[in-house]
């Protein structure tokens, strides 16, 4: 009798283990759109958006080098900065003549506001994008997107 409770034992810890890996791998491999969806309760485009909007402001004040480290470690970079809505019909960008100016912040806010996005939700987007760049580049890369931000 003991032993069967024994290997019951063993084998429901194998299994409790494989699912936690499993998870932790799952957890991993959910891309940053998703988890800034989830972070912010914001939809698909929203997030999308919302990041671009903020990678693009942090792009003007990252050396070019270091923002090309840490677009390597983005999937979908590029989309996300295209996915950045124009200020008005004139503008190729919404952030691309004031990306290196004092304005950047109230642009980003702008952006936000026109993508339906609170202004409190940006500090919810941040913390995601800077661990998501920690993990999968290096902790260099999250310290200069965050102090870009």
């Amino acid at each position: 009798m003991k032993k069967l409770i024994l290997l019951s034992l063993t084998v429901l810890s194998m299994i409790i283990s494989v699912n936690a890996q499993s998870l932790s791998s799952l957890s991993k491999s959910v891309g940053l759109v998703d988890q800034l969806m989830q972070a912010a309760d914001v939809n698909k485009e929203q997030a999308t958006a919302g990041a671009g909007t903020l990678f693009e402001m942090a792009k003007g004040s990252i050396d070019a080098k270091d923002f090309e480290q840490i677009a390597d470690v983005v999937p979908d970079m590029d989309k996300m900065l295209d996915a950045v809505p124009s200020l008005g019909e004139n503008s190729e960008s919404l952030l691309s003549t004031t990306a290196h100016s004092v304005m950047g912040m109230p642009q980003v806010i702008s952006t936000f506001e026109k993508l339906g996005i609170s202004k409190e939700k940006i500090s919810l987007f941040t913390p995601v994008m800077v661990k998501w760049v920690e993990n999968k580049g290096s902790k260099h890369l999250g310290n200069l997107l965050k102090n870009a931000f």
